[in-house]
């Protein structure tokens, strides 16, 4: 092969090698990154859609649940009424502390504030204290959660009443925010049938009408601090 071939077949090659890459940087190079944007682009419809069909699915089971709903929003605004009915709240719990057989019973409500996540509803602080055995404490405390209106417990403090040469000891339980699932004391050790100092926090509601969403409203206070006893002493006394 003659130098003049070899210098043909050399400016052949560099020719075949400039098309391939001008070929691959003018037109392969964009094509595939058109490619690859359009492959996103499905998977990112793909990711849309599959969150739409999560969020139509989690709807359809909020439709096919909302008649239970209603019906538990139902029975909730039975329980929540639109005064504080502090008096009434009394003489119900005077009335379950009998039944339960606690004694020493009183009922010291606080003055009701707005919820601390807002809503049209008012809530009053509500603290009991009581002696009793912790059968009757636990008894006590399920027939609070059982009232006809709605009450949840927020946290139970109880003490062994102290005896000559023993120091006291004392329990404390926060329960939930949901108080009839909240969990229930431990049993004080070791003596079940002890008697008790029992304190008892917890919160009830009512839903004024009329009254826009978290504005304070005043609950008459004085007269809603009561004993059984002191409220036996009156009647006699009159």
């Amino acid at each position: 092969m003659s130098r003049n071939d070899r210098n043909v077949l050399i400016l052949g090659i560099l020719g075949i090698v400039i098309i391939v890459v001008a070929f691959y940087f003018l037109l392969l190079s964009p094509l595939l990154g058109r490619l690859d944007e359009q492959s996103q682009a499905r998977e990112d419809k793909q990711a849309q859609l599959e969150q739409v069909q999560q969020e139509v699915a989690e709807l359809e089971e909020v439709k096919s649940n909302s008649p239970e709903i209603e019906r538990q929003l139902l029975e909730l605004s039975k329980r929540v009424p639109t005064q504080p009915q502090i008096p009434t709240l009394v003489v119900q719990i005077e009335e379950i502390a009998d039944s339960s057989g606690v004694t020493q019973l009183s009922i010291d409500p606080e003055p009701p504030t707005a919820p601390a996540g807002g809503g049209d509803y008012q809530v009053v602080p509500v603290t009991m204290t009581f002696d009793g055995t912790y059968d009757e404490m636990q008894d006590f405390l399920l027939r609070t959660r059982n009232l006809a209106r709605l009450v949840t417990v927020t946290g139970v403090t109880y003490c062994r009443n102290p005896t000559i040469g023993v120091e006291a000891s004392c329990e404390i339980e926060t329960q939930g925010t949901e108080g009839a699932e909240s969990t229930t004391p431990s049993p004080p050790s070791p003596a079940v049938e002890a008697n008790l100092d029992v304190e008892v926090r917890a919160d009830v509601y009512f839903q004024p009408k009329g009254v826009p969403s978290g504005v304070e409203t005043t609950a008459p206070t004085p007269q809603e601090t009561t004993t059984p006893a002191e409220s036996t002493e009156e009647g006699t006394g009159g």
